[in-house]
């Protein structure tokens, strides 16, 4: 309504100008209306005149949206998520029940449902977003060595410059590393906003070679390929839905800008390390770094690294969950009914998106359930379903004054039979968040922060940081039109036409406009694409491919305290789904200041790396 009451003050202020133009060109007329000057001594013609204020004020603004029902049902058919909220987010760790007494991994399914404790009465409910394997593991130990040393037998590249060393210890006494049947360690990074920044560019950026040593006995053994990965990036680690109509891409995006701590993870190569160690109940991965100097800022932020800086059994967690809908009577008497999640305590729930609409149609002698499709869909041609469809808005007046009843839904029906006796009932299945709520949950109380039901093989789940608040895409003032004038492009016009149209498409994404989110996008100082040719070793016959190579200039004080090895990886996983058939393309990150390379991604078809 706030939005409202400025073309409703500039249509009242016209109207008044006007009337006293009219009262002084035709004043036997204007005195029948009692019109003299601006004003009307006339209360009803003075409360005609706000009204029709109010009206053209209501049109003018929808002009200024440029009607936004037809982005909004253009979106809701390719790109739903762009109408609903970003759900708030948090990072959660499970404690195994008796680590030592453990066998075999445990794995806690990516979609586990999870609870809070009470606040204002209702249970905010989140779900994992990543796996979670349980294991009698631990890393026992941390360090950073800002000089590059190691035993005499082992040779360290001339460009070392320090080591970060991590210890893996097997909990079980008769299991060593090896027999854990654990492939792949997944750990988050955890700590304050610039230390983690620091550690994940060291370890994604400047790792120069790994060496494991087990049992501490001095020895290293070189490993051929760094047992480190960058985690979160593929579709099965995704934060919200995304329908397989809309393109990935844009969904790593989102979820950077929303909520940047779900990329702080590292996958660690288990199997390689423990290959590499032999049996042991303990090894060491030596990861040797370069071009950290042991007087850098980064340099002095690293020697903080303890082992609690690597959080074992983690995952996001987004506050989404099924609920199935408040019973809707169909009266025929309105033209929208609001969907509501929860009547008892509508204030705590928002409905993200609506899942399933069922008419159940009772009449004399039998009952029916009709399926009902959404309106702007693409099933207008299956001809079972002619005639049944549903179409809902939100209303963001009503969020305002009455929150759980912002949602409404239309429906049509062809059936309908007036002179019949029936009830209609809408059933509906929805999914939906908790609002704001999460963003006000205590974290790291005693006895745990999150309960699961029926997870007898964890003592405890916490919050390893406050939720965050849910955020949504701009509305209003051609926003939805720009959304939908960029879903066409693809990274040839994005970088094709200078930086321009690559900042303004992050900005659209940049939820939160945060000062670190925004120095970033400022920090991209140029861009520049030129072809390149690649060797594609395949199977019957290796061939070359052509593709392309973008190279990104940044302004590297522009990063400073946020991980640029983050927002590189996003960037290469964005331009990397664009790839056309039987192409590439490779991301060259370059240094303003000194022209060098600073990373160079590997050359990359859809999400997969060329061999």
């Amino acid at each position: 309504m706030e939005e409202l009451l400025p073309y409703y003050e500039r249509e009242l202020s016209f109207l008044r100008r006007y009337s006293r133009d009219f009262a002084e060109r035709y004043p036997k007329i204007a005195a029948r209306l009692a019109l003299s000057g601006e004003h009307c001594e006339d209360p009803h013609v003075e409360r005609m005149i706000e009204s029709f204020a109010l009206l053209g004020a209501r049109i003018n603004k929808k002009l200024d949206d440029d009607y936004p029902e037809f982005t909004e049902a253009l979106l809701e058919v390719l790109y739903p998520h762009y109408l609903r909220p970003f759900p708030s987010c948090s990072i959660a760790q499970f404690t195994p029940a008796s680590p030592g007494q453990q066998t075999e991994p445990v794995v806690i399914d990516r979609g586990t449902e999870l609870k809070s404790r009470p606040i204002r009465g209702v249970q905010c409910r989140f779900r994992t977003a990543y796996d979670v394997t349980l294991a009698p593991i631990r890393i026992s130990e941390a360090r950073y060595t800002p000089v590059a040393l190691a035993p005499s037998a082992t040779v360290l590249p001339s460009n070392a410059t320090g080591v970060i060393s991590i210890t893996f210890e097997s909990l079980a006494a008769q299991l060593d590393l090896g027999a854990l049947k654990l492939p792949t360690l997944r750990a988050h990074l955890h700590g304050e906003q610039s230390f983690v920044a620091a550690l994940t560019d060291c370890l994604f950026v400047n790792v120069l070679g790994a060496y494991v040593e087990p049992e501490r006995n001095g020895r290293w053994t070189a490993l051929r390929k760094l047992p480190i990965a960058h985690a979160g990036f593929d579709e099965d680690d995704a934060l919200i839905d995304y329908p397989a109509k809309s393109h990935p891409a844009y969904r790593l995006l989102t979820e950077y800008f929303a909520f940047p701590d779900k990329f702080d993870f590292v996958d660690f190569d288990l199997a390689a390390i423990a290959r590499a160690s032999g049996r042991c109940q303990r090894a060491t991965l030596h990861l040797v770094l370069q071009d950290v100097r042991s007087d850098s800022h980064v340099a002095r932020l690293l020697e903080l690294l303890t082992a609690s800086h690597f959080r074992l059994f983690c995952t996001p967690i987004v506050n989404l969950f099924r609920q199935h809908g408040e019973p809707i009577r169909i009266t025929h008497r309105a033209v929208s009914y609001p969907v509501i999640a929860e009547a008892r305590r509508a204030f705590a729930y928002e409905v993200y998106s609506i899942d399933s609409v069922k008419l159940v149609r009772q009449q004399a002698h039998e009952e029916s359930v009709i399926e009902f499709r959404p309106f702007y869909s693409l099933h207008h041609g299956e001809s079972a379903r002619i005639g049944h469809y549903w179409f809902a808005r939100r209303n963001d007046w009503v969020a305002q004054k009455s929150p759980g009843y912002e949602t409404e839904i239309s429906i049509v029906d062809i059936d309908f039979e007036p002179t019949s006796p029936q009830t209609d009932t809408l059933s509906l299945d929805l999914t939906c968040t908790n609002r704001d709520l999460p963003a006000m949950l205590a974290f790291g109380l005693e006895g745990g922060d999150l309960f699961q039901e029926g997870g007898a093989q964890t003592s405890g789940i916490s919050l390893l940081r406050r939720p965050t608040q849910s955020v949504r895409f701009e509305r209003g003032r051609a926003a939805h039109w720009r959304l939908v004038s960029h879903l066409a492009l693809n990274h040839v016009s994005l970088v094709a036409h200078g930086l321009a149209p690559l900042k303004e498409m992050l900005t659209l994404y940049d939820l939160r406009r945060t000062a670190v989110s925004m120095r970033q996008i400022d920090g991209l100082a140029g861009v520049e694409q030129r072809g390149a040719v690649q060797w594609l070793p395949g199977k019957p016959f290796a061939t070359f491919v052509r593709g392309i190579e973008i190279r990104l200039t940044i302004d590297e004080e522009h990063f400073v305290g946020a991980s640029l090895a983050s927002f590189v990886r996003v960037l290469d996983s964005f331009f990397g789904l664009y790839v056309h058939l039987n192409s590439f393309v490779q991301l060259v990150v370059v240094s303003k200041r000194t022209g060098e390379e600073i990373i160079r991604c590997k050359p990359r078809t859809g999400e997969s790396i060329l061999a």
